[in-house]
C-alpha cells in the first residue's frame, strides 16, 4: 500500500486547487488525486451553455494542462473512484489501483445530479448533465433532435433549455413549482425570467411533474401529471443535486446532506478535510452550516482547505458568489438568501420589446434581501462593478440600512455610498497605547465613530474596547488606562522620573497586567531559568481583558474588529476578526504577546506571539480582509517614521524599534502600479470581446473581486511624535503620570488634526 502526505479524493476544481496551493505554499511530500473521471480537472459551467454549442473550446475547459501537474509532483489517476475510507488506519480503497494511505485527506467529491423516478426513465435520449461525458453525449443528441423538453426550474435547468433554443431546438421546460429559480425566493424575478424565456421561444408550464416517460428503445414524449402529453426528442433532467459521498457511508465522518465540516473545513477525524460541493461547512459570515453548489466557493474551498492541511488557520471569511448566463443575460447573486425578511428591487425589470443590440441597452436591475434591516443577499443582473463589490462589502459589514432604504432603492444611488466605512486603525507600543486612548477622546467629541477597527498588541487590546463600546469608547479607555496605570515615586527630573518608573515596571512587572518570573519560588525543576520562554506572566492581563472588555456585547457590536497575531510555529499572522470568530481574552491577549519578555498565548490549541513581529501595521489586515476601496482611515501612528539621527547605543536601540514597529503597507507603490496597469490591461482586453461576452465576464465573482477595488482610502494619521523626558524604555513606563500625559497628548494632536481636517 501507498502511503501519500496529501491525498485528495476527487478530481474537479476544488481537487486541483487545493493540490495547487499545497505546492504553492510549499508542501513537501507526495500529493495525489483520484480522479473518477478519465478527464484531467475541469472547469464545469461551460458545459451547459458554451460547450454544447462550440465544441472546439475542448481545450480552454481544463483547469491545467498535464505538464503542470507532472512539473509540481502531483500524481493524478483518472478513473479511479474512492470506494471507501477507514480514518482509523488513514487508508482509502480504490476500484483500480487498491488501497492508499494518507498523512492528510481531503475529500473533494463534488456532486451528483438526481434521478428521475417514473416508468420508462430507463430510456435513452435522457440526459443529466454533470460531467465532460454527460456535455459529449448531450451535444451529439442535440444535433439531430428537433423537439426537447426540460425538467426542472434549477439554474442548470435553464440554462440547458437557453442551449436548446440557441440550438434552433423547440423546447418545453415542466417545472414543478409555481416560480423558476425557486431558491431566489423572488416572484418578481421569476416572472422577469418566464417572459424574457417565452420571448426567446421556450414554453414553460409551471406546477406540473412527469408522470411518465414514453417511446420504445429510445425516449418519444412525456406526460404530465397535468394530463400533459409532449413530444420530444430528447429529455434534459435539470431537478438538483447531491453530494457524492456514498463512499463515506461507514466511514465513522459525520454526515447531514455533505461531509460536516467546520469553520476550518476540518471534519470530525482530525487530519481529514472536504471542500466543495461535497461539504457541509460552518459559514462563519452567516452563522450556520451551508453547501455551495458553484465554481466560486470550490476555488475558495480548495486554497483554503490546502492551507490548513500545512497546518494553518484559515477560514471561509467571503461572502459567497454564484452566477448564471443564459442566452445574452448574465446575473450574479451574493451572499445567503435563507430567512430574508424583506426585499428591495431596484431598476425596472421589465423585458425589452426589442431585443438590444448591445448589453448596455438590456435590462440592468438587483433586489436586495434584509433581515433586520441589514442587507444578507442580492441578486444582481447586468450591474456594474462597483455595485456588486459594494453588495460584498454590505454583507460582509452588517451595514445597517435602515436610514437609507429609500435611496437604496433608486438605481442611481451607487451602492458604494452606503458601503463606505469608517476605519480606526491602532499600532502596538506597550505604555504608549494610552495615546489612543486620546485620540479615540478626540474622535468621538467630533462625531467620528468607527465601523471597523484593527488593532496590534497593545493596539488590540484598545481596538477591543472600542468594538465592545460602540460610541462610548472614550470613558472605557480611559477606565482601562487608569487600572492599568502605577503608583510611581516621584523624582528631581521629567527624565529620571520616567527613567525609575520604568525600571520599577521592569524589575516587578506590573500587577495586572504582567510579573517577573523570577520573584516567583521554584519549585520544580521545569521552573529554573534555563526552561523559560519568557521573562514575565501575563496571566493577570486575562482578568483585566474580561473587566474592560465586554466579550459579549462583542458578537453583536457594529463596530468590526480585526487583531493580529503571529503563528508561532508556521511565523503565518493571522486575523483574529469579530464578525468571523468567537472571539476571547486568550484572543486579545495573542495579539499582545511579544518575546521574549510574554510568553506566547494558546488559541484553538495553536501558539501565537505579538502580530508586530510580522505587521505593527493593522492597515495591512485591513486591506486582506476588506479591501480599501469606499474608506475613511483614520490611522494612529505611535512610532515616527521620520526621526534624528541616534546618538548613542540606547537610542540605537530606539530607532531599531522605531523602523520595526512604525506604519507601512507592505504594497510598495511600484505593486500598486502593477496592479493599475494589470486592471487597464484587462478592461483593454475586455473592450475588444464581443459586448455581450464582455457583459457575461463582468458577472464573474473573479472579475468582482479584482477589478472591484477601484479607488484607494482617504487617510489621517495621529502621529505620536515623543514627549518632553521620554526615554528608551517608553514603551513600558506605565506610571499614571506617564499615562496621563499619553492620554492629553493624543488628544490635543487629535483634536487639532480633526480641526484642520473638517
Amino acid at each position: 500500500m501507498s502511503v501519500v502526505d496529501f491525498l485528495i479524493v476527487g478530481g474537479g476544481l476544488a481537487a486541483a486547487t487545493a493540490a495547487e496551493t499545497l505546492r504553492a505554499e510549499g508542501a513537501q511530500g507526495t500529493i495525489a488525486m483520484l480522479a473518477a473521471e478519465a478527464v484531467l480537472p475541469y472547469h464545469r459551467p461551460p458545459l451547459s451553455k458554451d460547450y454544447l454549442l462550440a465544441p472546439k473550446l475542448r481545450d480552454s475547459l481544463f483547469i491545467h494542462e498535464e505538464t503542470f501537474y507532472r512539473d509540481h509532483g502531483i500524481e493524478v489517476l483518472l478513473g479511479t473512484r474512492a470506494l471507501r475510507v477507514d480514518p482509523k488506519q488513514k487508508r482509502v480503497e480504490t476500484d483500480r489501483h487498491g488501497g492508499f494511505g494518507f498523512k492528510t485527506l481531503l475529500i473533494a467529491t463534488g456532486a451528483r445530479p438526481r434521478r428521475l423516478s417514473v416508468p420508462g426513465a430507463e430510456r435513452d435520449g435522457i440526459f443529466y448533465l454533470r460531467t465532460w461525458a454527460d456535455a459529449e453525449a448531450l451535444r451529439a443528441a442535440m444535433g439531430e433532435a428537433r423537439r426537447a423538453v426540460v425538467v426542472g426550474a434549477s439554474f442548470m435547468a435553464l440554462e440547458l433549455t437557453a442551449s436548446l433554443i440557441r440550438k434552433g431546438i423547440a423546447t418545453t421546460v415542466v417545472a414543478p413549482t409555481d416560480t423558476l429559480y425557486c431558491r431566489l425566493e423572488s416572484p418578481e424575478f421569476s416572472a422577469f425570467i418566464a417572459e424574457y424565456f417565452e420571448a426567446r421561444g421556450a414554453t414553460i408550464l409551471f406546477e406540473d411533474r412527469l408522470s411518465r416517460i414514453e417511446g420504445g428503445r429510445r425516449v418519444e414524449g412525456v406526460a404530465t401529471h397535468g394530463g400533459r402529453t409532449l413530444p420530444c426528442d430528447l429529455l434534459a433532467i435539470g431537478i438538483g443535486v447531491e453530494p457524492d459521498i456514498g463512499f463515506l457511508k461507514d466511514s465513522g465522518l459525520l454526515l447531514d446532506r455533505g461531509v460536516v465540516v467546520d469553520a476550518h473545513l476540518e471534519t470530525n477525524r482530525p487530519g481529514i478535510y472536504a471542500a466543495g460541493d461535497c461539504a457541509r461547512f460552518f459559514d462563519p459570515v452567516f452563522k450556520r452550516y451551508r453547501r455551495i453548489e458553484h465554481w466560486d466557493n470550490a476555488v475558495k474551498q480548495g486554497r483554503i482547505a490546502a492551507r490548513n492541511m500545512l497546518g494553518r488557520r484559515r477560514s471561509y471569511r467571503t461572502v459567497s458568489y454564484f452566477f448564471s448566463d443564459v442566452f445574452d443575460l448574465g446575473f450574479t447573486v451574493v451572499g445567503d438568501l435563507r430567512d430574508a425578511d424583506h426585499r428591495i428591487v431596484r431598476g425596472s425589470m421589465a423585458v425589452p420589446a426589442h431585443r438590444p443590440r448591445d448589453p448596455g441597452e438590456g435590462p440592468s436591475f438587483s433586489i436586495l434581501y434584509l433581515k433586520d434591516r441589514a442587507l444578507r443577499a442580492a441578486l444582481l443582473v447586468n450591474r456594474p462593478v462597483l455595485d456588486q463589490k459594494a453588495v460584498g462589502a454590505l454583507i460582509l459589514n452588517r451595514v445597517d440600512l435602515a436610514n437609507i432604504q429609500p435611496k437604496v432603492a433608486d438605481p442611481a444611488f451607487p451602492l458604494e455610498r452606503a458601503a463606505t466605512q469608517t476605519v480606526l486603525i491602532l499600532q502596538g507600543g506597550g505604555a504608549l497605547g494610552a495615546f489612543e486612548c486620546g485620540v479615540v477622546k478626540a474622535m468621538e467629541e467630533k462625531g467620528i465613530y468607527p465601523d471597523l477597527v484593527a488593532g496590534i498588541s497593545i493596539g488590540a487590546f484598545n481596538a477591543a474596547i472600542v468594538a465592545s463600546h460602540p460610541r462610548q469608547a472614550g470613558p472605557a479607555l480611559e477606565a482601562f488606562w487608569h487600572d492599568l496605570s502605577l503608583a510611581t515615586p516621584p523624582a528631581s527630573s521629567e527624565a529620571l522620573r520616567r527613567w525609575l518608573a520604568s525600571s520599577q515596571a521592569l524589575l516587578f512587572g506590573s500587577p495586572k497586567f504582567f510579573y517577573p518570573r523570577w520573584w516567583k519560588p521554584v519549585l520544580h525543576p521545569a521552573q529554573w531559568p534555563v526552561f523559560w520562554t519568557s521573562f514575565y506572566d501575563t496571566s493577570p492581563a486575562l482578568e483585566l481583558l474580561r473587566r474592560h472588555i465586554d466579550f459579549q456585547r462583542l458578537k453583536t457590536s457594529p463596530v468590526r474588529l480585526l487583531a493580529g497575531a503571529v503563528n508561532v510555529e508556521t511565523a503565518e499572522l493571522d486575523t483574529f476578526d469579530s464578525f468571523i470568530d468567537e472571539l476571547t481574552p486568550a484572543h486579545i491577549l495573542a495579539s499582545g504577546s511579544l518575546p521574549p519578555g510574554f510568553p506566547w498565548t494558546v488559541v484553538d490549541g495553536k501558539p501565537y506571539w505579538d502580530g508586530g513581529l510580522v505587521s505593527n501595521s493593522p492597515l495591512d489586515l485591513v486591506i486582506e480582509s476588506d479591501g480599501l476601496s469606499n474608506k475613511k482611515v483614520y490611522i494612529v501612528n505611535l512610532y515616527p517614521v521620520r526621526q534624528s539621527l541616534p546618538r548613542n547605543l540606547a537610542e540605537v536601540l530606539t530607532r531599531r524599534d522605531e523602523i520595526v514597529y512604525a506604519e507601512k503597507i507592505r504594497r510598495s507603490a511600484r505593486v500598486s502600479e502593477l496592479i493599475k496597469n494589470f486592471r487597464d490591461l484587462v478592461e483593454q482586453l475586455m473592450q475588444a470581446l464581443d459586448p455581450a461576452v464582455a457583459e457575461q465576464i463582468r458577472q464573474r465573482p473573479n472579475y468582482i473581486e479584482t477589478m472591484g477595488e477601484t479607488c484607494t482610502a482617504a487617510i489621517v494619521r495621529f502621529v505620536h511624535e515623543g514627549e518632553p523626558g521620554e526615554s528608551a524604555a517608553k514603551d513600558y513606563d506605565f506610571s499614571r503620570h506617564t499615562i496621563e500625559e499619553h492620554i492629553a497628548h493624543g488628544y490635543r494632536l487629535a483634536k487639532e488634526r480633526l480641526e484642520r481636517e473638517i
